[in-house]
């Protein structure tokens, strides 16, 4: 049978040409899917400052619900330090050579001689160095609380040399200090930011809590085994929950933003891969079915000589299996190459370190291949079902005549869909925020499921009435809604990638639009401050500067802001879940006077120690009412029980949780940005001059007015936007491959009955104008359902967001999506009419199917 298979495959290559492009196409999008999903959960970057450390041991960085897999539960948002006397514990392990604690500081630094922009960097105990192994080069390390140490590459970038002073800001306080020496990692080689080296006493001045170390690095004796040592040393820590990382994993330690992303990277890639996925599946078995149905003579025929309906089947299978196969192989390089294209996209954007590589390894290939061959299987196996087991006589007598109305079974389908599309595109009624945005884009999917499935029933009444027009315009306008009326299901299996492009391009923007307009709106009506101070590059602003911005005569309430992440264990269905906020810290006092988050229930006049206000899709997710208690877990994985106190509405704008400051503290880093009011008599232009001079004195911090902050807000969600956008454009174009495969594949299947319209009498620009009728037919239709399969969720969308039916963005952009579209779709036909009708009609007539 797989000689018979080949045989078919090499002599009818026109027949299988476009589902082998769909085949190609759909395993290169099943490769780059899987190669993103494998990367988020294995990405890994090369130690540099611990690459000398035999073991770095650190606090338990996940969320712990009792009787759950850690492995699945959310990250930590905030450093979890260990005791400094750990640091001796750990030294008495058996095989520990030595134990060295490691504060981590953020500092920023710059030569004070040409007034440059500080550089953010690490800053670390010289004691630490041998855990790199750092050594120093030129001059010596810094013993003396105003001294340095630089790696070499820092000090070339910054033009000093040793003796040479340079600046230091640490938490946006500039200090000054001298460069005592110059040292270079044993590799030769940089880490992802320089380093800077201070001695152990000034170490312990800057660090946030001086008795508590962020890790211990570990250096064994030698013969000692790794993962042995490892497990004493999380014994030796009692009740202190830690985590000893050793060899590769040491990364995990020392870049504390690599779980960051890789759960970005994996949240963007299960995202954008089971959009991609779907519709791969959904498109192959579509063009599957296109090209099984053009050959219903030739089953025909085969059943007529004697073919049992077994042989049909096993022949088809063969067919697609060897097709697919083959597909499927050659697509894994080009899904690899996508992947990469996306990874240098997103870096590009600055959503993933530039260091962080994807992991190429073959269970993405092998998994997109295994799913390409099942998929073909099983749409041949559903394609082929209905001419291989129909009687020969019957079948033969089909073959020549338009195709029968669908099964009912299908009508059935496509109600379930738009069914549940239309339940999905009321999720942003009852979440007001990104999960429940995330529901458009699932709706808008299932309605174009729901129209492909139904759709021979639904294109009966309005290819009625959109052709009338057609009849009144001589003969071509006749034929072209003569033909359409003849066939809905053809014309269906056409329409269904045109509604696809359309449909879910518009949706995706359009959802992104909502979103920036509704953080915008957000925003500047919950924002009453009159300035914002920003401190960028330096740990955030310490307790100096805040009392100094808060002593400038200008000023009147000034409102740090602390942001961090909570999460709340609840529990789905009695299965145990944990839900993140993204949270601010705010001091009671200053509430009122610097925002206003659109309190819905309760009063922020009672958010003071150990109480939290929720956004209402929060309050509503957790199920729980003012007056309620809300178990919490804190950034650095402490446990609260605070009361619930106040519901409010501006929390895509704003945060999904208000918290007061005394509930944070110690257990969030110094905030970074702070809402400034004038003191009472100062005008606008007075706070602003002497917040600019501040900030002059400070070269890690910006200002700006209350807008600053609804810019940065909508900076934040434009660049999400971007991110879905880079997805999007993979799975458009595909969507675009599959626009032109499918109808260049339905046209090229009709070029004899355009000959058989030639002989007849029909003239060659008769039947032009009948296919450009019958474009026009399809482009109206695909634009029409296009845009309400779109409208529907996005309506939803807008009115829960906004509160207008209409959702804001340029209608140049809807223009682009449908004419392109468009475009697009009437190219696809008009090619291959024009290159049949170049052929005799004798000898087209007489072509095969």
């Amino acid at each position: 049978m797989l000689d018979i298979a080949w045989k078919t495959l090499r002599a009818r290559k026109g027949s299988f040409v476009g589902a082998f492009i769909a085949l190609l196409c759909g395993s290169a999008l099943l490769v780059a899917s899987g190669v993103l999903v494998e990367s988020g959960l294995r990405a890994s970057v090369s130690p540099h400052r611990y690459a000398a450390a035999d073991a770095v041991v650190g606090g338990q960085e996940r969320v712990a619900l009792p009787d759950t897999d850690l492995a699945f539960l959310p990250r930590l948002t905030e450093s979890v330090r260990l005791p400094s006397d750990l640091v001796e514990t750990f030294g008495d392990v058996d095989g520990v050579a030595s134990a060295i604690g490691d504060h981590h500081l953020t500092p920023a630094v710059r030569s004070p001689r040409d007034g440059m922009d500080p550089i953010p960097v690490t800053g670390h105990d010289w004691a630490t160095a041998p855990l790199g192994p750092f050594e120093v080069t030129e001059g010596a390390e810094p013993v003396r609380t105003d001294e340095v140490a630089l790696e070499t590459a820092l000090a070339a970038e910054l033009g000093v040399d040793v003796g040479d002073p340079v600046e230091v800001v640490h938490e946006a306080e500039p200090r000054s200090y001298r460069v005592s020496g110059l040292v270079t990692h044993a590799s030769g080689g940089g880490g992802r930011q320089g380093t800077l080296f201070l001695s152990s006493e000034e170490t312990r001045l800057l660090a946030a809590d001086p008795e508590a170390y962020d890790t211990v690095g570990v250096l064994m004796e030698q013969g000692a085994d790794p993962d042995t040592v490892a497990a004493d040393l999380e014994a030796a820590a009692d009740d202190i929950e830690t985590v000893a990382y050793t060899g590769a994993l040491t990364q995990q330690a020392e870049f504390t933003d690599l779980d960051q992303a890789r759960g970005l990277l994996l949240l963007i890639a299960t995202s954008f891969g089971g959009l991609a996925v779907l519709i791969a599946l959904f498109v192959v078995s579509g063009t599957l079915a296109l090209s099984i149905d053009t050959r219903k003579r030739e089953f025909a025929a085969l059943r007529a000589i004697g073919a049992t309906p077994t042989q049909v089947l096993r022949m088809v299978g063969s067919e697609v299996l060897l097709l697919s196969l083959v597909a499927g192989v050659l697509g894994c390089l080009p899904g690899f190459l996508i992947a990469e294209t996306m990874r240098g996209a997103f870096v590009s954007l600055g959503v993933l370190p530039a260091d962080l590589p994807l992991v190429l390894g073959p269970l993405p290939a092998v998994g997109a291949v295994l799913s390409t061959v099942l998929t073909a299987l099983v749409g041949g196996m559903v394609a082929a079902a209905r001419p291989a087991t129909a009687d020969p006589v019957e079948a033969l007598r089909e073959s020549s005549a338009a195709r029968r109305a669908p099964g009912r079974w299908r009508i059935t389908a496509g109600l379930v869909c738009l069914v549940l599309g239309a339940g999905a595109a009321m999720a942003p009624v009852a979440l007001r925020n990104d999960a429940g945005a995330a529901g458009t884009g699932s709706a808008t999917l299932l309605l174009v499921i729901g129209v492909a499935f139904s759709g021979p029933f639904l294109l009966v009444p309005l290819v009625s009435l959109i052709t009338r027009p057609l009849r009144a315009m001589g003969a071509g306008g006749f034929l072209a809604a003569e033909n359409s009326a003849a066939e809905p299901g053809r014309l269906s299996t056409v329409l269904t990638p045109l509604v696809l492009a359309i449909g879910v391009t518009l949706s995706m923007v359009y959802t992104q639009t909502v979103l920036s307009a509704a953080v915008t709106e957000q925003t500047e009506a919950g924002v009453r401050a009159d300035a914002l101070v920003v401190e960028q590059g330096s740990g955030g602003m310490g307790s100096n500067v805040l009392t100094g911005l808060a002593a400038l005569p200008e000023t009147g309430t000034v409102a740090p802001l602390h942001e961090t992440g909570v999460f709340v264990p609840y529990s789905v269905f009695g299965d145990p879940d944990v839900a993140t906020f993204t949270a601010l810290g705010v001091a009671p006092g200053s509430v009122a006077d610097t925002l206003d988050p659109g309190v819905a229930e309760g009063s922020l006049d009672d958010l003071t120690t150990e109480a939290v206000a929720l956004e209402t899709s929060g309050a509503a997710l957790l199920g729980a009412s003012v007056g309620d208690e809300v178990e919490v877990v804190l950034g650095d994985g402490q446990e609260r029980t605070l009361r619930l106190v106040a519901t409010y509405e501006r929390g895509l704008g704003l945060s999904g949780m208000l918290l007061p400051q005394e509930v944070l503290e110690g257990h969030t880093g110094p905030p970074s940005r702070a809402l400034v009011n004038a003191a009472e008599g100062t005008s606008d232009d007075e706070l602003s001059v002497a917040l600019a001079d501040f900030a002059a004195e400070h070269p890690t911090l910006d200002t700006s007015d209350r807008q600053g902050f609804a810019d940065g807000a909508r900076a934040e969600a434009d660049l999400s936007a971007w991110v879905n956008l880079v997805g999007l454009g993979v799975i458009l174009a595909y969507i675009a491959i599959a626009v032109v495969n499918s109808l260049v594949m339905s046209t090229a299947a009709r070029s004899r009955e355009f000959a058989l319209l030639m002989l007849i009498g029909a003239t060659r620009g008769q039947v032009l104008r009948a296919m450009r009728g019958e474009a026009a037919v399809a482009a109206v239709l695909a634009t029409l359902i296009g845009t309400v399969t779109a409208l529907v969720p996005l309506t939803v969308l807008s009115m829960a967001f906004l509160g207008t039916p209409v959702p804001p963005g340029s209608p140049l952009v809807y223009v682009g999506v449908v004419g392109g579209a468009c475009a697009l779709g009437v190219l696809s036909v008009m090619l291959p009419v024009r290159l049949a009708l170049r052929a005799p009609p004798v000898e087209s007539v007489n072509v095969r199917e």
